[in-house]
């Protein structure tokens, strides 16, 4: 074996590493991209509590299911059953005078849906968290001091 040939396999081992080193690169690249541009994670809630509190507004209105569960903390165990289930006892009540509030009590805050249904005020409402960089609802009803009227 002679000092060429040596100096070629040499070559050789480097070109290699380096198409291992690109490679590994660009799908590190891919898969970045495909996280950061997932339509779950931005349409997930909202970036303010205002905003958040508008999307629950909207959903209600509509009863849309999948805007709800939008709304929602991902992996929090809320589900299209739940969603629909609450859809479902929402649209069952013979309402008037709706609102969707955003509520603060201290640090806390919930967005509440307030109405009337055969002249009782009634109210539902969850818990407003941050979830990285967004702010969703907690699927466990809100416990706040709030008032339903």
């Amino acid at each position: 074996m002679t000092r060429s040939d040596v100096r070629k396999g040499s070559a050789r081992s480097r070109f290699w590493f380096g198409v291992l080193i690109a490679v590994t690169a660009g799908w590190l690249t891919f898969i970045s991209v495909q996280i950061y541009t997932d339509p779950n994670n931005v349409d997930r809630g909202g970036a303010t509590p205002e905003e958040l509190r508008g999307k629950v507004e909207t959903a209600l209105a509509a009863a849309d299911p999948q805007k709800l569960l939008a709304a929602f903390a991902r992996g929090s165990g809320s589900d299209d059953d739940y969603v629909k289930a609450y859809l479902g006892k929402w649209n069952a009540v013979g309402k008037s005078d709706t609102t969707v509030d955003l509520v603060r009590f201290g640090d806390a805050q919930a967005v509440v849906a307030r109405f009337a249904a055969d002249g009782t005020a009634l109210c539902s409402g969850w818990n407003v968290v941050r979830d990285g960089e967004r702010f969703v609802l907690d699927p466990a009803p809100a416990v706040l001091p709030v008032s339903c009227s």
